[in-house]
């Protein structure tokens, strides 16, 4: 490691503390002698001070990040404020430390942390050439050089407990990344929970994370283990992060720092080891900017980011996807079908997909049941994708006269009444099931898009009888 100050006594004392602890240091007296050490040698962690003549510390870590952005660097000052922490963050640095240290093992502690992550990173890049992504990752397809990016994050950072933040759309497999790590982890054995943060009642989120007392608020007749003490020793996936309410943040911030909780309702502390992965769809810094984040959380949580690319930034996946979904449906359905023909393969390929993977696996699933042959054609495809997807002039420009005349010619033979009748039932079952295929079964979201309320949808559902299929508040 490279220590940077330049008061000499301390330099020098903190030099001999740090070689204690078994580390190879390098030191200097400004900005410019590391900047040669940097260059010349081997340089894993720096310690820097932010106060020095001709560079200052923060000039000294915006050159080494744009040099040697590997290189973790810790600063370290006398005069410490919250806005000088949070820029120095913000430009790279991995932590902050304010001077006199509270004790040597602080310093030694933050210089141990700040080496693994650089450790961590050091063999994301040696794993990158023996990533086997469809074996170590299940349901998450893909060999696009954006995935590889993704499985090699993923399966870096699995042996370690850093905290993990996915970003990534709705649909693109958030939860199966979590899911990897943690097979991938020494937790493994231990429990994996997931909750998602935007489903549970506001009044309820910290009973659900913490757990609660006896008598603790209406309705808890009897003391209950929160997600943490379930999951202890294993893995707490937080989907929908950004969802989280402010009062259960400050909690949450206390459980990643220092592994402890109170039930709701009781002052007893309660020590969890449980590691996080945090996921979400939102853009944390807007909430952050709105109020409804705290920074400090977001820093807390930003140790490792991983961002799952959509589906329409990975087009040339969507054949791997469809076919690895041809077989797990037609294994599940007992059908021989076994290809997808040309013209099916290009209409998938051209889909827009705005709900991401679950939708190519709806269509296929879809194609396998209405399959005539070995092959899927267009024709077993939902009406959405052999139409050209949902924003072609295709799909909503009105039929033509030939088209119109042969999708009534069923009906003509019946009485007028009973074909309106059957129309009208053809046309909602096709609506509501496009609809719900579209935001993957989610109610409250289907609702919205075909502009009725949730009450009123769930009659046009029990009237179709449709109401028995999975479906998600």
């Amino acid at each position: 490691m490279l220590l940077v100050d330049d008061e000499p006594e301390l330099r020098r004392s903190l030099a001999r503390v740090l070689m204690g602890l078994g580390l190879d240091v390098m030191t200097a007296e400004d900005g410019q002698a590391a900047l040669a050490l940097l260059e010349a040698g081997n340089v894993d962690v720096m310690l820097v001070d932010m106060q020095m003549p001709r560079m200052g510390g923060m000039d000294l870590l915006n050159r080494v990040k744009a040099l040697r952005p590997e290189v973790e660097v810790i600063m370290m000052t006398a005069f410490a404020n919250v806005d000088d922490a949070v820029a120095a963050v913000k430009n790279g640095a991995y932590d902050f430390l304010t001077k006199p240290f509270p004790s040597n093992d602080v310093v030694a502690m933050t210089i141990s942390k700040a080496a693994e992550r650089k450790q961590l990173l050091d063999r994301m890049d040696v794993l990158e050439q023996r990533l086997e992504q469809h074996e170590n990752f299940g349901e998450l397809i893909g060999n696009t050089a954006a995935m590889r990016e993704v499985y090699r994050l993923a399966l870096g950072v699995a042996p370690t407990s850093a905290t993990v933040l996915v970003l990534g759309e709705s649909g693109t497999g958030k939860e199966l990344i979590a899911r990897a790590i943690h097979q991938h982890s020494n937790r493994a054995d231990r429990p994996f929970l997931a909750v998602n943060c935007s489903a549970i009642p506001v009044d309820l989120v910290e009973s659900e994370l913490f757990g609660h007392t006896r008598g603790a608020f209406t309705g808890a007749v009897a003391a209950r283990m929160g997600l943490f003490e379930a999951a202890d020793k294993g893995t707490v996936f937080l989907d929908e992060i950004g969802d989280l309410p402010l009062q259960a943040q400050v909690k949450l911030l206390r459980a990643l720092q220092e592994g402890e909780i109170k039930r709701v309702g009781s002052n007893d502390i309660v020590t969890v080891d449980c590691r996080v992965i945090a996921a979400t769809n939102a853009d944390l810094k807007s909430k952050i900017a709105a109020g409804k984040f705290r920074e400090d959380l977001y820093y807390r949580l930003h140790v490792i980011v991983i961002r799952v690319p959509p589906l329409r930034k990975r087009r040339d996946d969507i054949p791997l996807l469809a076919y690895h979904f041809l077989r797990k449906y037609a294994r599940r359905m007992s059908r021989d079908v076994t290809r997808i023909g040309v013209e099916a393969m290009r209409l998938l390929r051209e889909e827009k997909w705005p709900g991401n993977v679950r939708e190519p696996e709806h269509a296929i699933e879809h194609a396998v049941v209405m399959a005539k042959g070995q092959t899927i054609m267009p024709g077993d495809l939902p009406d959405q994708q052999t139409s050209g997807g949902p924003d072609d002039d295709a799909a909503t420009s009105p039929p033509d006269r030939d088209g119109l005349s042969n999708a009534l010619g069923r009906l003509t033979d019946l009485p007028y009444p009973k074909a309106k009748k059957q129309a009208l039932a053809v046309f909602e079952q096709a609506y509501l099931e496009a609809v719900l295929r579209r935001t993957g079964g989610n109610v409250s979201e289907a609702a919205r898009q075909a502009g009725l309320d949730r009450s009123n949808f769930r009659r046009v559902l029990k009237k179709a009888d449709m109401g028995k299929r999975p479906l998600r508040n």
